[in-house]
C-alpha cells in the first residue's frame, strides 16, 4: 500500500524514511522485496522520534510522531478497515466514498471531519499509468497470450466457511482443465507459515502444478500486475473484487453465506444494523454456489464481457477516489502536513 508513495518520497534527499513493523521487521520487509532502506525493530523504534508516521494497520499506538497518517490496507465490504482504532490517527487517507460514508455512519462522525482526506488507493495507480503491460506479464510467466487468463484470488481462509476452505481444491482443478491460463493468488494467511493449523498445506498441495503449461502459482505479495493481466476474476468477498472492478472486467464470485453472516454479526456488534455485503456486495459478479457451476459461468462471462459493465463501473466509483492519481494526492497531503515544499 505504501510502495508507490515510497518510490516517490525516496527521490527527495530532504526526506529520511524508516520502516518498522509489529512483528519481525527485517524478515517482513525482506520478504516483500525492500532493499537498501533503514529498517528498525518495533522496540527500538519506540525510542526514536519522527516527524510523521504512515501506517496501513492500527498497531502503531506510540506518541513519538506528531502526525500519524492511516493509509489502510484494503477496502472491502467486510469493513474491517472502518475500525475505531483508526480514529486515533490524525489523518485518514480514505480509499473512496464508500469508506468515508461507513466511517460517518458507524462512528457518528461529521461529513467534514478534519481527519478525512479523500486520497484513493495508490497501489492501483498502476492500472492507469502505463507501467503495466499484459503481454509482458504473460510472457514473463511463460503463458500463451492467445488464451484468456483467469485469476483465482479468494479471501483469507476461515476454518469452515471461506470459498478456499470449502471449494479450493475443486475450484483450482476445474479451472486448470479449461482452455485458459490460470493464475492462483492466495491470501498470504492461507499458507501454514502464517496459519499453521490450516487443514491443507497449500504450499505443498500447489506443487502439483509446477511445470504446468497453463497454471501459475503467484507468490508475489503485489496482486496488481496479475489482476491487470487477467481477463476474469474468480473470488468471493475478497477486497480484490473491488480492486478488479476498476478494470471493468467480468467476475465469477462464490456465494459464501456463512462467511457473510459472520461479518454481518461483527458489524452488528458495532451497531450497524444492515449488511451491505449481504444485500448487494456480490452484485457486480456472476454468483455460483458450487465448483460444478464454475466452468459454465466462466465460459459465459468470457463470451459476454460487457454484461454488468455499468454495475462494475458504479462499484469502482463508490470504492475509489482519484483512480490513477491517488499517489499524487497522497504526496501532496504528506508534504503539506510536513510543511515542506515537494521537489520539482
Amino acid at each position: 500500500m505504501f510502495k508507490p508513495i515510497h518510490r516517490r518520497l525516496k527521490m527527495d534527499p530532504g526526506v529520511e524514511i524508516w520502516f518498522t513493523a509489529n512483528h519481525d521487521a527485517d524478515t517482513l520487509y525482506r520478504t516483500v522485496g525492500l532493499k537498501n532502506e533503514k529498517i528498525v525493530g518495533k522496540y527500538r523504534s519506540m525510542l526514536m522520534r519522527f516527524d510523521m508516521c504512515v501506517c496501513p494497520s492500527f498497531f502503531y499506538t506510540r506518541k513519538n510522531a506528531p502526525v500519524k497518517v492511516q493509509i489502510f490496507h484494503g477496502c472491502s465490504l467486510k469493513n474491517r478497515a472502518v475500525h475505531k482504532d483508526a480514529l486515533a490517527y490524525n489523518k485518514l487517507f480514505l480509499v473512496g466514498p464508500y469508506m468515508k460514508q461507513k466511517f460517518i455512519s458507524t462512528w457518528n462522525l461529521k461529513e467534514h471531519d478534519p481527519r478525512f482526506e479523500e486520497i484513493g488507493m495508490p497501489k492501483l495507480d498502476a492500472f492507469f499509468d502505463g507501467s503495466l503491460k499484459k503481454e509482458e506479464t504473460l510472457d514473463t510467466l511463460g503463458l500463451d497470450r492467445s488464451l484468456p487468463t483467469v485469476i483465482y484470488a479468494p479471501t483469507r481462509p476461515t476454518p469452515t466457511s471461506s470459498s478456499l476452505t470449502m471449494y479450493g481444491t475443486e475450484t483450482i482443478e476445474t479451472i486448470a482443465q479449461m482452455p485458459v491460463n490460470l493464475l492462483i493468488k492466495l491470501h498470504d494467511r492461507s499458507f501454514q507459515k502464517w496459519r499453521p493449523k490450516g487443514r491443507i498445506d497449500w504450499e505443498e498441495w500447489l506443487k502439483k502444478y509446477d511445470g504446468h503449461k497453463r497454471v501459475r502459482v503467484i507468490h508475489d505479495y503485489d496482486v496488481v500486475p496479475y489482476l491487470f493481466a487477467s481477463d476474469l476474476l474468480v473470488s468471493d468477498i475478497s477486497s480484490v473484487v473491488n480492486e478488479f472492478s476498476l478494470l471493468n472486467r467480468p467476475m465469477v464470485l462464490f456465494a459464501v453465506p456463512r462467511l457473510i453472516a459472520f461479518h454481518k454479526k461483527l458489524e452488528a456488534r458495532r451497531g450497524v444494523e444492515s449488511s451491505d455485503l449481504a444485500e448487494w456486495g456480490q452484485d457486480a459478479g456472476t454468483t455460483v454456489q458450487k465448483p460444478d457451476e464454475l466452468q459454465k459461468a466462466i465460459d459465459y462471462c468470457l463470451e459476454h464481457p460487457a454484461e454488468k459493465q455499468e454495475l462494475r463501473k458504479k462499484f469502482a466509483q463508490q470504492f475509489f477516489f482519484n483512480p490513477g492519481q491517488a499517489t499524487d494526492k497522497a504526496l501532496e497531503k504528506i508534504y503539506a502536513l510536513l510543511a515542506l515544499n515537494p521537489p520539482a
